[in-house]
C-alpha cells in the first residue's frame, strides 16, 4: 500500500471573520447601505445574543456601544415574518419563529409591507435583511 502525501494548508488571513449581520428594512430604505454579493459594505455593529451575529445600524437609534465595521458581502438573505392582528388595543404582532428567508444577489431598495398583500388575518412582510459579511474588524467575544 503506498503511503499518502499532503500539501501544505493555504494560508488564510485569521483575522478575517464571518458575521451575520441583521438589518432592519427602514434602516435600508432610509439610508442605505444597499449591500451587493462581493462588494464593500460598511454598518455600525452592535453583538446580538449568538456569537458572530450583530445588528447593523447606519443611524439614529443605534446604541453608543457600536463598533463602525466594514467587509465584504458574502451572502444576502431577506426575512420575512408573519404578523397577525392581537392585543389591546388590536395591533399588529410578530408571530414568533415565523421568519423565513430568500437569496438575493443585492439589497432591495424597498421591503413588502401589509400594503402590498391580501389583507387576512395573518400577513407577511419583509422585514429587513441578513447579511454575511467578511471582516476584520467587529466587535468580537
Amino acid at each position: 500500500m503506498k503511503g499518502h502525501s499532503f500539501t501544505e494548508p493555504t494560508p488564510v488571513d485569521s483575522s478575517v471573520r464571518i458575521v451575520s449581520v441583521h438589518v432592519d428594512a427602514v434602516e435600508v430604505e432610509c439610508c442605505g447601505p444597499f449591500p451587493v454579493v462581493g462588494e464593500p459594505c460598511s454598518w455600525t455593529l452592535t453583538p446580538r445574543s449568538r456569537v458572530d451575529e450583530f445588528d447593523g445600524w447606519v443611524h439614529g437609534g443605534m446604541p453608543a456601544s457600536g463598533v463602525q465595521t466594514v467587509g465584504v458581502v458574502l451572502g444576502i438573505l431577506v426575512e420575512t415574518t408573519s404578523y397577525v392582528e392581537g392585543g389591546n388595543p388590536k395591533m399588529w404582532l410578530p408571530v414568533e419563529d415565523s421568519e423565513t428567508y430568500r437569496r438575493v444577489d443585492a439589497s432591495p431598495r424597498w421591503f413588502r409591507r401589509f400594503g402590498d398583500f391580501d389583507f387576512e388575518p395573518q400577513n407577511r412582510m419583509e422585514t429587513g435583511l441578513v447579511v454575511e459579511l467578511a471582516t476584520t474588524r467587529a466587535p468580537f467575544r
